[in-house]
């Protein structure tokens, strides 16, 4: 009876422990919000129609995550709010892993293989903690871009169309002035900017591009604005012989904090760490965990035929629920905040930033005219 009692214990504790590892491998993710943006996937990824609930809604987001295919946010703000079946604790080093749909370019007419283009859609993360989104206070987990080249401060309001199809002289498309919005923002050295434009609507999308539920005349959503990071080496679509060929580059090829900005093979770059939460003004904060994490599209751009850059989830996994991750954990060392006094610095000028002349984030000196910022506000033009 002792051995008997003996093996079933073992058994009970193997199984166990085989239960326990089946759940971490098959972490649970549940939706909370889904505000997209207008977008050409809208509507799509996932389908759902103006007759579902909220409720019905959130069930197709997550059923579209279980089932390995993608969300779309839509343009410039879209989001979606995320939670797992336990907070996710800030331990050392990536905290979680989130996946997208980034793709490299075939062949890269600039950089062929070496590139680090293709089709990137950066969006913006951010955390939150307390027992429900509406109430919870919220973070952003600042990025490669966070202190440098991201405008802070954004706000855009999309207004919802009269019609779903219209005058259009531009190629590719069914409406050119379908959606129209008004943004604004904060510059990084604090100027305040505005702009209004419309979405196009493509012919590759016949579908409403407005989310079916909302009901009102307009949408507002606020956050962050990353910089444009898409150039068309081609025409403007007119010629058949020279058509559109837009690549959407990575700033850097080490920037991170972005969703959907890496490839979903990059171990390192698509994990996020909670230590890079910061508050409004852009100072650290030390979080213990996070409750929530929202995910939003965080680039105000349109890439002729393919559409509004708009960002893609896939799934998003507890890093610390992973065997041995803690063992040996992703560590990202992030971008340092600048630190002046009315625009001296406490240390010797550095460079702290590199572009193209097209604005692309350059990681090292490349040929040709680069763009140096450096960390006095100076800025100068080099030849290499």
């Amino acid at each position: 009876k002792r051995e008997m009692k003996l093996i079933t214990i073992f058994f009970t504790a193997l199984l166990c422990i085989l239960t326990s590892a089946h759940a971490q491998s098959q972490q649970v993710i549940r939706v909370l919000e889904f505000c997209p943006a207008p977008g050409q996937f809208t509507n799509t990824l996932p389908d759902i129609d103006a007759t579902m609930s909220k409720a019905e809604r959130l069930q197709a987001c997550e059923q579209q995550l279980q089932d390995g295919n993608l969300i779309s946010l839509g343009a410039a703000g879209g989001y979606i709010t995320l939670a797992l079946d336990q907070p996710i604790n800030n331990g050392k080093g990536s905290d979680l892993r989130i996946l997208g749909n980034a793709m490299y370019a075939i062949n890269d007419p600039v950089y062929g293989d070496a590139t680090i283009g293709g089709s990137i859609e950066p969006g913006i993360v951010y955390a939150g903690v307390g027992s429900s989104p509406e109430t919870a206070k919220w973070y952003e987990l600042a990025g490669s871009e966070y202190y440098t080249t991201q405008r802070h401060n954004f706000s855009i309001t999309y207004h919802k169309p009269t019609a779903e199809m219209g005058e259009h002289n531009i190629p590719y498309s069914s409406f050119d002035q379908y959606i129209r919005f008004y943004a604004k923002w904060n510059e990084p050295d604090g100027t305040e900017r505005d702009t209004t434009g419309y979405l196009m609507k493509n012919t590759f999308h016949a579908q409403t591009y407005w989310p079916m539920w909302e009901d009102k005349d307009e949408i507002t959503f606020y956050g962050g604005r990353l910089p444009n990071n898409a150039i068309n080496y081609g025409g403007d679509g007119s010629d058949a012989d020279n058509p559109q060929n837009w690549i959407s580059y990575r700033y850097a090829v080490d920037s991170y904090g972005y969703v959907d900005a890496a490839l979903n093979s990059d171990k390192v770059y698509t994990t996020f760490d909670l230590d890079w939460a910061v508050d409004n003004e852009g100072n650290p904060v030390k979080l213990s965990h996070a409750d929530f994490i929202r995910i939003q599209t965080g680039v105000l751009q349109h890439c002729g035929w393919t559409g509004e850059t708009s960002t893609e989830v896939l799934s998003m996994e507890n890093l610390h629920l992973i065997p041995g991750y803690d063992d040996n954990p992703i560590v990202i060392t992030p971008r340092q905040r600048p630190t002046s006094i009315n625009g001296i610095t406490d240390r010797p000028r550095h460079e702290i930033m590199r572009l193209s002349i097209d604005g692309r984030r350059l990681a090292k000196p490349e040929k040709g005219i680069n763009i140096v910022k450096y960390s006095d506000g100076t800025t100068r033009k080099t030849i290499n």
